[in-house]
């Protein structure tokens, strides 16, 4: 058999990912069953992995290998979607579709809805395609192209990127309206020894803010975490504690119960977007960049 990879074989791929089973891949992929497992077996000895566990009657479920391996190609199974929307918008001479992709603090944020609004008012005819991602893999869709606009906490790491600042601001406490620590104008970490706390993980928000405490040689063990700070304030919402977070985050939550306050000791942050050192040039991301560019300046956070 031979050990190339076809087209046909990640669709196969994608779609059982993305169905959970053969039966439901086929059905999206209008192809047999049969025909789906033959190009499931054909990818796995293409590739010496073994993708899925199959069980008669059963759904089919990855294995870590099949879920490593997905995560890894996502972008690109992705981007072989658009090739033939991509060719008929060039036959065509235009183009109606961006993607933004941002970490979920950014990408549901009131900023960054507000831009995509007044985007659109002007350019009715274009889809926005908003693209939640990991801060640690964001840099690879934007240095292999998958997106045109990128929205993150800067700087980057990736030698071929380039970082353009949006705007400098501090990270906050999220807490209830009705929460007592809500009375204060700072909070510190001596105001938190009897409450619970709730930190972002797995992410360089957490690294900037675990470096501030070192600095003035504090130690804070979170009660709770979450890998993205916007759950971090919907936990603080909730009434499960105080959540020590971005700005931005907060806005995602228009009700007036969540609230925000300075926090000390400084952690200071720099959020914008990332491109390639030598960005394709195009008027509507550049114009939907100055949008984005104006909103964040205009919604840098006021407490209370």
């Amino acid at each position: 058999m031979s050990d190339r990879i076809g087209l046909r074989q990640l669709r196969a791929f994608h779609a059982v990912m993305m169905t959970g089973s053969i039966g439901a891949a086929a059905e999206r992929l209008h192809l047999s069953q049969p025909a789906i497992s033959k190009q499931l077996t054909a990818l796995e000895h293409a590739l010496h992995l073994h993708l899925f566990h199959r069980r008669s009657g059963r759904e089919t479920t990855p294995t870590p290998d099949g879920i490593a391996y997905y995560r890894a190609i996502e972008s690109t199974i992705l981007a072989l979607e658009d090739l033939e929307p991509i060719a008929r918008n060039i036959r065509d001479g235009r183009r109606n579709r961006i993607r933004i992709a941002a970490t979920p603090p950014l990408i549901n944020s009131a900023p960054l809805m507000e831009a995509v609004a007044r985007f659109l008012e002007t350019n009715p005819d274009v889809q926005i395609s908003l693209e939640p991602r990991h801060r640690l893999d964001i840099e690879q869709w934007v240095v292999t192209r998958q997106i045109d606009i990128a929205l993150a906490l800067l700087p980057g790491n990736h030698p071929d990127l380039t970082s353009v600042p949006f705007v400098e601001t501090h990270a906050v406490v999220a807490l209830r309206r009705d929460h007592p620590l809500a009375e204060l104008t700072r909070i510190t970490p001596d105001d938190l020894i009897s409450e619970s706390v709730i930190l972002p993980s797995q992410q360089p928000l957490r690294v900037k803010i675990d470096a501030a405490l070192d600095a003035v040689n504090t130690i804070m063990r979170p009660t709770h975490e979450a890998t993205s700070a916007t759950t971090c304030c919907r936990m603080a919402l909730t009434g499960l504690g105080v959540a020590i977070c971005d700005p931005f985050s907060p806005t995602a939550f228009g009700s007036g119960d969540l609230v925000t306050r300075p926090w000390h000791p400084t952690v200071a942050l720099t959020y914008g977007v990332l491109v390639n050192h030598s960005p394709r040039s195009d008027d509507m991301s550049a114009e939907l960049m100055e949008l984005l560019r104006d909103r964040f300046v205009a919604a840098m956070p006021r407490t209370g």
